[in-house]
């Protein structure tokens, strides 16, 4: 019998402080120069190349995040494809996954969708602006207080699955294909999701699947439009602060060409260039939080470039409200459990009541 908090999204869970517009921030570097007053919330405080620039040891042939061919995994060549995930999973955090059965055109029309959207006046965005106490609509996440470094980035943040979680006032309406091509786009990386939390739960021994496939039952999308910032800020600006994502797992859609996720690896920052047609994954907190730490969540950012903007699509997959998460049983075996057990409500109040800091959410969940 199901929960019947599975059908309803509770209210108040949590919502960021307004900040200001970054795109029309951007476009007035044409008329006059960004002032230190306008650009001192986005710089950050000091300079530090190591900390803000992809770093790689000297002589160091550069890593690329490992790619798992889902056809495979679910066919033939299973035993080698899980293997690899296996890996993927335990070793990185993240991975890129092809062969993955969503059709090449829905891709591109969810792409297309985004940059139109992003390319519409100002006025016309912010018409869907999030709410007071809310985080879906227009605007920006993750803003707690006033003195807190900003990042260089507008976003468009929804809940899409199930659909009793849809806020559909907040969908625009312009371009006029934008819902039905959502609603296409979701339901395939739903989908994606699931088969890769089962093919998981097949490497961990967990006997029951629904115990991982349950985190694709809740989806919700972030579309990221990061503008040029200006040449002299390049080293001190983000467009994403460094952090592990705060849900099970997320599915990436580069929408445009241009460079900007690096990973937190070997005590440096790893760029990912994504594969034409690839979707981008990456273990999420809460997922660590289900295999007591055997596979982990990786911080990762994503910076900023002085004369392109740069556009993607993040889709995080979460367990229903009503339900809760804590360490399987199967997996932590004769260890003690890391992590304690909550809600998923509880869980969702302390994402949206913290910011974007490494692995702030995980350290909140020890026990210890």
């Amino acid at each position: 019998m199901s929960d019947p908090m599975d059908d309803a999204k509770p209210r108040n869970l949590g919502g960021s402080l307004p900040v200001p517009n970054v795109q029309a921030l951007a476009a007035r570097t044409d008329e006059l120069a960004l002032t230190p007053t306008l650009l001192r919330r986005y710089v950050r405080p000091q300079p530090n190349t190591v900390d803000l620039r992809p770093d790689a040891p000297a002589g160091a042939e550069q890593e690329h995040v490992p790619v798992i061919d889902l056809g495979r995994l679910l066919a033939g060549g299973r035993d080698e494809e899980a293997a690899r995930l296996r890996s993927a999973c335990e070793d990185w955090g993240f991975f890129q996954v092809v062969n993955h059965g969503i059709p090449e055109e829905i891709l591109e029309e969810m792409k297309r969708n985004v940059m139109e959207f992003f390319a519409l006046p100002l006025a016309e965005k912010a018409a869907l602006a999030q709410e007071p106490g809310g985080v879906e609509g227009y605007g920006q996440a993750f803003v707690v207080s006033e003195e807190q470094t900003l990042d260089w980035a507008d976003m468009l943040f929804l809940l899409t699955q199930p659909p009793s979680y849809r806020d559909l006032h907040l969908w625009p309406s312009r371009p006029s294909t934008f819902k039905n091509c959502l609603e296409s786009y979701s339901v395939e990386v739903q989908r994606v999701a699931g088969e890769l939390l089962g093919a998981m739960a097949e490497n961990l021994g967990v006997r029951d699947h629904s115990d991982l496939t349950r985190l694709a039952a809740s989806q919700s999308v972030r579309m990221n439009y990061y503008p040029p910032c200006p040449e002299a800020h390049v080293d001190r600006m983000l467009g994403l602060s460094p952090h592990s994502d705060a849900v099970g797992l997320t599915l990436l859609l580069q929408v445009s060409p241009v460079p900007g996720l690096q990973i937190r690896r070997n005590g440096g920052w790893l760029p990912v260039t994504p594969l034409p047609g690839a979707l981008i994954v990456n273990v999420g907190d809460v997922i660590e939080v289900l295999t007591n730490g055997k596979y982990k969540s990786v911080e990762h950012r994503a910076v900023v470039n002085t004369r392109e903007e740069r556009m993607s699509m993040a889709t995080f997959h979460n367990g229903n409200f009503g339900t809760t998460y804590g360490p399987l049983k199967e997996v932590v075996g004769e260890e003690e459990p890391r992590y304690r057990n909550v809600s998923v409500e509880e869980y969702t109040k302390l994402v949206f009541s913290s910011k974007l800091d490494g692995k702030n959410i995980m350290d909140a969940m020890k026990i210890n």
